[in-house]
């Protein structure tokens, strides 16, 4: 009898280190008492081997310490089936996208990683699929409520994502996880509809716009024209009056130098002189001032 108990703890003594659990590179494990005095305790282990126990007295629960990523799509995805798409409403009208997620674990921190387990209790992939996808649609339905729809479409789209991202990172990371970035995937899907009137108004929009435009053009082009046309006038009025200037200087200089009168007198005889050739001429002189006469009747 005492051969065989000993037989049987040696049984039980090789299953007990031949069944262990490996932590990898790039993992940490949590130790999580479930029986015994130690009921409820927490430790955090880094890579390596560890002996289970064979009667349950505590397990291990492996987490990544890596970035981690995970879609919600509506077509079947790695991580994902199809339909997991992330809907919400404005509006009254259900819209949806496909959405990623990127997050990590503060591994980093032993407190918050033993704070993650006792608040989740789930595994990595069930964290994502039973919490994060849940949360997200209900951030996504808080910031669209109050908005039209074709605001969420198209100029608050991003904007509404910064504050979803917002709202995720603070609730995870009071619970050991770190939201690092949260995405669009896909446009914002509108019921058809819904998608038909506001590319009607886009585009009703965007003619008025060219419209707009078309005229603002053609207005600064008469502007323009306006503007050469100022400018030639103002041009000829500034000439004219340069002319005025100079006739009325040369008036006051005439009138305030008698001799240049004379010396214009004489210029003008001089031009007559040499037109007319053949001319018997003569000068009659009274005083300073003179004439030509004609009184040969040349050729």
């Amino acid at each position: 009898m005492k051969t065989k108990n000993l037989i049987l703890i040696a049984v039980l003594s090789i299953f007990a280190l031949s069944s262990c659990t490996q932590v990898e590179q790039g993992e940490v494990a949590l130790k999580v008492y479930q029986l015994g005095s130690k009921k409820g305790q927490i430790e955090v282990l880094g890579p390596g081997r560890y002996a289970n126990h064979w009667f349950g007295y505590f397990s291990y629960k492996i987490y990544p310490t890596n970035l981690q990523q995970w879609s919600w799509t509506a077509a079947a995805t790695e991580n994902s089936p199809a339909g997991e798409q992330v809907s919400f409403q404005a509006e009254g009208q259900d819209l949806s996208a496909d959405i990623g997620i990127e997050y990590e674990f503060m591994f980093e921190d032993e407190q918050k990683m033993i704070d993650m387990y006792r608040y989740f209790k789930r595994t990595p992939d069930d964290i994502v699929k039973d919490f994060m996808r849940k949360d997200v649609r209900s951030f996504f339905n808080k910031v669209v409520q109050t908005m039209p729809v074709e605001m969420v479409y198209s100029t608050a789209k991003d904007s509404i994502r910064a504050m979803v991202q917002s709202m995720m990172a603070e609730k995870y990371a009071q619970n050991g996880i770190r939201i690092k970035e949260i995405t669009y995937l896909s446009s914002i899907r509108l019921p058809e509809k819904v998608r038909d009137a506001i590319s009607a108004k886009i585009e009703a929009k965007q003619k008025a716009v060219q419209r707009e435009n078309e005229i603002a053009e053609k207005e600064a082009e008469a502007k323009k024209k306006a503007a050469e046309a100022q400018g030639e006038s103002d041009r000829l009025r500034i000439e004219a009056e340069g002319r005025a200037k100079a006739i009325e200087v040369e008036g006051r200089a005439l009138a305030n130098n008698p001799q240049i009168l004379r010396l214009k007198e004489l210029e003008m005889q001089m031009q007559l002189a040499q037109s007319a050739k053949g001319w018997q001429t003569v000068v009659m002189s009274s005083g300073q001032a003179g004439q030509l006469l004609n009184i040969g009747g040349g050729k």
